[in-house]
């Protein structure tokens, strides 16, 4: 095979931190991925690359659909049907699923999702899981999940390469510590917080799937074994991907160490450190992990992981004069989309903490002047917009040609 053909491809478009966590975790593995957007897919790239493996992040199943089109989504199927592999995690995942409304989805299977009644709508952390994956040294892993969806199992012809057993050290429910809270308690916390929250709605569920389609398979994971410093879950993506065993090590997306100067990046960067810092003076933010914000139920924390991460990597990689060229024409409106969202977020979050402080915790308390602001800064749930929504159309545009240099391969 021509060394210009890769291995390994990842589909980048509505991805965002999670396609950073996906491209971080296959480049620590030695899987050297190309990037392909979704127009590339739609213009027949799969079929000129015929990558080995594609692998499609989390991030929102529907926006991911959209932006395939009608051309893309077909091409993707056609990429499966020949003999593909598609690898999805979580939203990934979720794409490959059987159309439930509006959206169309890929269709690679039969399965659907359970609704939020019949499942653990908000959880997070690791999960010790039992593995059928005979090839693999383990039968059993302790796996992360963030905030999954599940699996409504119908089709005996899909293969189950791992089941939940039970939360680990670090599993939250919403925005409470599972560890924390009594068995007993759950049951008045449910009534609190109106959602599921014992761990019993994702006990022995279906965690990984593989789905036959065609002469290829697609590889559905709600956990994400893409994960910094889980070892078990990238000893277990290493062994699914056919590649050696190797540590994906931690992200720290506080602290960087810039490959080159741009005062525009760094400025946005420190913003959002002193807005975090803000939300942790008031018990709304608190780190997780050097890569991960928690934060209190219906505060939009993500927006502000995602845009840190993404701004970190930026700096991190060395970019071309061309791309930089690129950037020095976006800068300007982005710093000051930047600074206008850090500035309007920070008196969101002091009106938050004394909602939350009146009212109980649910993200419909606050009134409509709370949602109003909220969705005017991060645009509504579920998906994103607003302030936030337009600086990250800019960086993620940024990244893609930063990341297409890095893995120096074209379609």
């Amino acid at each position: 095979m021509p060394t210009t053909l890769p291995t390994f491809a990842l589909l980048w478009d509505e991805s965002h931190l999670w396609g950073l966590l996906a491209w971080r975790g296959l480049c620590a593995l030695g899987a050297r991925p190309h990037l392909l957007r979704a127009a590339d897919v739609a213009a027949g790239a799969l079929d000129r690359l015929r990558p080995s493996v594609l692998v499609v992040p989390g991030g929102w199943a529907g926006r991911k659909a959209q932006a395939l089109g009608d051309a893309g989504r077909e091409a993707l199927r056609r990429y499966v049907e020949t003999g593909g592999t598609y690898l999805g995690f979580c939203g990934g995942a979720g794409l490959a699923l059987h159309r439930t409304d509006a959206t169309a989805l890929l269709g690679l299977c039969e399965l659907r999702r359970k609704s939020a009644s019949k499942r653990l709508p908000n959880c997070s952390g690791h999960v010790y899981c039992r593995l059928h994956v005979p090839q693999h040294p383990a039968s059993a892993a302790l796996l992360p999940v963030w905030w999954p969806s599940q699996f409504d199992l119908t089709d005996a012809a899909i293969h189950v390469l791992a089941t939940y057993q039970r939360p680990g050290p670090d599993f939250w429910v919403a925005d409470l510590p599972l560890a924390d809270i009594a068995s007993d308690e759950l049951a008045a916390w449910e009534a609190i917080y109106g959602i599921n929250l014992h761990p019993r709605w994702l006990e022995g569920d279906p965690c990984i799937l593989r789905a036959p389609f065609g002469a290829g398979s697609a590889i559905l994971s709600y956990a994400h074994l893409e994960t910094p410093a889980s070892p078990q879950a990238n000893a277990l993506l290493a062994t699914l991907l056919g590649l050696p065993a190797a540590p994906i090590p931690m992200w720290d997306i506080r602290h960087i160490s810039p490959a080159w100067e741009d005062t525009a990046l760094s400025a946005m960067h420190a913003a959002l450190l002193h807005l975090i810092a803000l939300g942790e003076r008031h018990f709304l933010l608190n780190w997780r992990t050097p890569w991960l914000l928690g934060w209190r139920r219906g505060v939009p924390a993500s927006h502000l992981t995602t845009l840190l991460a993404m701004l970190s990597t930026a700096l991190s990689l060395s970019v071309s004069p061309s791309t930089r060229r690129w950037w020095q024409t976006q800068s300007p409106r982005c710093l000051e989309l930047c600074q206008k969202l850090c500035e309007e977020t920070a008196r969101y979050l002091v009106q938050e903490r004394r909602s939350m402080t009146q009212n109980p915790s649910s993200p419909e308390y606050g009134g409509g002047a709370l949602t109003s602001m909220r969705q005017r800064l991060f645009g509504p749930f579920p998906g994103y917009g607003g302030i936030y929504g337009q600086i990250l159309q800019i960086i993620d545009e940024l990244l893609a040609k930063i990341l297409l240099e890095t893995t120096d391969l074209k379609v």
